[in-house]
């Protein structure tokens, strides 16, 4: 029988909905009920997760895409089934998965759980057969017996046993229902409880427990949360469910979300993309699967994890790629691309969807659809499983209409990331600070990574899977775009694993105002070289200026900036032209070339040289592999051709600097013409540094007290100001997280009323000049926009 995708088939029965409707209003609510729930209740919910994991009352027979994923799932499974080992006497599962290894036991749950998919799912090959059935209970009995039970010490990664194994033996004991045996379902319960004793802590005794917390947390209560229900225990059910609430608080500091949209995990990474995807789509599925009732229970805190949706991760997707700036370690895997990470975020989001008013609901549906129709790379529905590929096709019949992502700047104090959209193209920034890590690296994944937090930036335009395409096993990782760099060669894991050190930088911090931003930060290299930068970001609609000052180094290594290092794919061959000549095209030594004014490069832009200075090009074929950047990546070496534009600040600098512009998806020509109307330098020094943006609009960071063109700040500061003498705009930004107030002094002008802000003040210096002071006290870094008058 086909299904349609509607709510009414998720949520079925008189009794389950009114349990499940209380969750629709918070958590505490369902936990209070969760206490006294009936088995029949609880069976319900076990119905209907079933029904939501595996999709099997979504699919419609005869559909081409259901029946490519019933094949890609089947073959999956068929593959699974060649490796069992005979039973009896076996001490693994799997052929090509020794219990030794603590990655082979969850790769063994995982497996059993999708064979239990497949055996429960209708037009699989494996549906309802009884050896699969045979082989599913027998195994599950086995790896209790060996390894997952209540005598076994943890060993290895704690995350394999408290949240690898948990969740898919949790779904496979679901949808094998009452097949299991009640006394070994006891044993696989047991075991469970074992090592989540608490679904607030992770950790066992012998490590000692601490508090979980963000996506761990979610991940742990999901565990928890169907072992009680499969096991018929109220009691774990309601402590799982009271547990959920304070992941989507918002928080000041550590993991969590922040109320300017961050989102760390592991206390010192930007982790958006990884890790606050587990938690959003954790929670989107619970609260999809209970949604919707007359009894539902008004609670406003669960706006605060629907406000992430637009404010968290809206902002970091780019045409259905997740920006690598938020991805953490993950950037180092291979089976986990940029898109895979979007494609796993749209289907979150139609999930909680769900779960929302209506017009939430359409709103999102129409930031999904926008993302699946620019992207120009793969369509989510490839490789998709069945309950995602029901989603996208509920999408497709909906026949919203495509929303643009928004333009302009958005800077994520919290956690050091700055996001800019333009027209065609979006630009990232990843920060560090003494609040945020130069990077992670942990479980022998991305141990060369340390410069990815030195000011790299992520340029989205042109080549559409320019990141996804090789880009981190074949990039030279000591040239990253944006970077500046002592050349010094550091060890693996320098500065420790899981954002263990940060900078002990003076700031990082950002501003916004309209369609343009800046961004400051004082750059500490990793690897105690010594080096030092004050590097600036200021973003226009169709520019990007980058500035350093103050550039030092004791080391005897060079110290570059990366201007570009671009990926130009397996064939190459994309023209390097500058000042309107074309370097060769062939790959060859490094070429200087004096006092460019600059420099393009087809097909993703344009580069503007601003002051006098050498610039180094090179065109090359680098090769690399996956498994020189994660320990458990493929060994197979891969080429891709790079362009790489460079400023060479030679040995032991002192008071270097460099200003240039990037122009997204220019063209040569138009390039060539910027180049004769160039940006005003205002200041580039380590008291400041400012552009001008137009005739009207000023743009400046302020590293002390000090003047940068017409603007005056009395302390640390990111200002943006636009104006003429009637009227004007001014943002203001503490990066310091520290200030009380900020006193911004507008040169020329004689305002005489403010608005906007909390306690901001208009005064006059001795010359008759504009004073606006304004309270950043509790902030955290965040702008300011006033709006000045005469």
């Amino acid at each position: 029988m086909t299904h349609g995708l509607t709510r009414r088939h998720i949520l079925q029965g008189a009794g389950a909905l009114t349990f499940a409707g209380l969750l629709t209003g918070g958590f505490a609510p369902l936990a209070q009920a969760a206490e006294t729930a009936t088995a029949p209740e609880l069976d319900a919910l076990r119905e209907r997760w079933v029904d939501q994991i595996t999709g099997r009352k979504l699919i419609t027979a005869g559909d081409p895409e259901f029946a490519t994923a019933l094949v890609r799932l089947d073959t999956e499974v068929t593959s699974s089934i060649s490796k069992l080992l005979p039973g009896g006497n076996r001490v693994q599962i799997f052929s090509d998965a020794a219990f030794s290894a603590d990655t082979h036991m969850v790769t063994t749950y995982k497996r059993l759980a999708q064979m239990a998919t497949a055996w429960a799912t209708p037009g699989s090959a494996h549906e309802g057969n009884a050896e699969l059935l045979h082989h599913l209970l027998a195994a599950l009995e086995d790896g209790n017996r060996l390894i997952y039970n209540t005598s076994q010490p943890e060993f290895g990664n704690w995350w394999n046993w408290e949240i690898g194994v948990p969740r898919p033996l949790g779904d496979a004991l679901a949808i094998l229902g009452s097949h299991v045996p009640v006394e070994l379902l006891g044993r696989y319960m047991a075991a469970v409880d074992h090592f989540i004793p608490d679904p607030t802590k992770q950790f066992s005794a012998e490590r000692g427990p601490i508090l979980s917390q963000g996506a761990n947390r979610v991940d742990i209560c999901q565990g928890s949360i169907i072992r009680a229900i499969v096991g018929h225990d109220p009691a774990r059910l309601a402590q799982a469910i009271n547990a959920l609430s304070p992941v989507w608080q918002y928080v000041t500091s550590g993991n969590g979300f922040f109320d300017d949209g961050s989102f760390v995990q592991h206390s010192t990474i930007a982790y958006t993309g990884t890790y606050g995807l587990v938690l959003l789509s954790g929670l989107s599925k619970l609260f999809s699967l209970l949604s919707e009732s007359e009894h539902a229970v008004s609670d406003p805190s669960r706006d605060i994890l629907f406000k992430t949706v637009e404010d968290s991760f809206a902002p970091f997707i780019h045409n259905g790629q997740m920006m690598d700036s938020v991805r953490g370690r993950a950037i180092s895997r291979t089976q986990e691309r940029s898109y895979d990470n979007g494609d796993k975020a749209i289907e979150a989001i139609l999930w909680l969807a769900r779960a929302v008013d209506p017009a939430t609901a359409k709103r999102w549906r129409r930031l999904c659809q926008g993302w699946i129709s620019r992207n120009t790379f793969e369509h989510p529905m490839t490789g998709a499983s069945i309950p995602r590929t029901a989603l996208l096709k509920d999408l497709a019949a909906a026949h919203v209409s495509p929303l643009a992502e928004n333009s302009g700047h958005s800077f994520f104090a919290g956690m050091d990331r700055s996001v800019y959209r333009g027209s065609g193209w979006a630009l990232s920034l990843g920060l560090c600070s003494n609040r945020i890590a130069w990077y992670e690296c942990g479980n022998g994944e991305n141990d060369l990574g340390a410069q990815t937090g030195s000011g790299m930036t992520y340029l989205y335009t042109g080549k559409a899977d320019h990141f996804d395409d090789n880009f981190w096993p074949t990039a030279n990782l000591v040239k990253l775009p944006g970077t500046t760099v002592d050349t010094t060669p550091l060890p693996p894991r320098v500065e420790g694993q899981w954002g263990e050190r940060t900078p002990g930088n003076d700031w990082t911090g950002g501003v916004s105002l309209g369609t343009s931003g800046a961004v400051g930060m004082h750059l500490l290299a990793p690897g105690g070289t010594g080096m030092q930068a004050r590097k600036a970001w200021f973003y226009a609609p169709d520019m990007v200026v980058a500035l350093g000052a103050g550039i030092h180094s004791p080391s005897e290594a060079r110290v570059e900036t990366v201007v570009e290092h671009r990926n130009l794919g397996p064939a190459g061959g994309q023209k390097i032209t500058l000042d309107g000549r074309r370097v060769a095209s062939a790959a060859a030594s490094p070429s200087i070339h004096k006092n460019p004014k600059w420099a393009h490069v087809e097909g993703t832009g344009g580069y503007l040289l601003l002051g006098s200075t050498a610039l180094t090009v090179l065109r090359e074929q680098r090769t690399g592999a996956w498994k020189n950047i994660n320990s458990g990546g493929p060994a197979d070496i891969i080429q891709r051709e790079y362009a790489t534009l460079l400023i060479d600040h030679g040995k032991q600098p002192k008071k270097a600097s460099y200003a240039y512009a990037l122009l997204p998806g220019a063209t040569a020509k138009t390039t060539e013409k910027a180049a004769r109307k160039a940006p005003r330098i205002l200041r580039n020094d380590t008291v400041g540094q400012g552009v001008a943006l137009g005739h009207k609009e000023s743009a400046a960071v302020f590293w002390q007290a000090g003047w940068v063109g017409n603007i005056f700040a009395n302390g640390p500061a990111c200002v943006l100001y636009s104006g003429n003498p009637g009227h004007g705009r001014l943002a203001v930004a503490d990066p310091t997280h520290a200030a009380e107030y900020l006193a911004i002094t507008l040169k020329g002008t004689k305002y005489r009323r403010v608005t906007g802000g909390t306690g901001a003040t208009l005064s006059r210096d001795a010359a008759g000049n504009t004073v606006v002071t304004v309270r950043v006290a509790t902030l955290l870094g965040r702008t300011v926009e006033l709006s000045l008058q005469r």
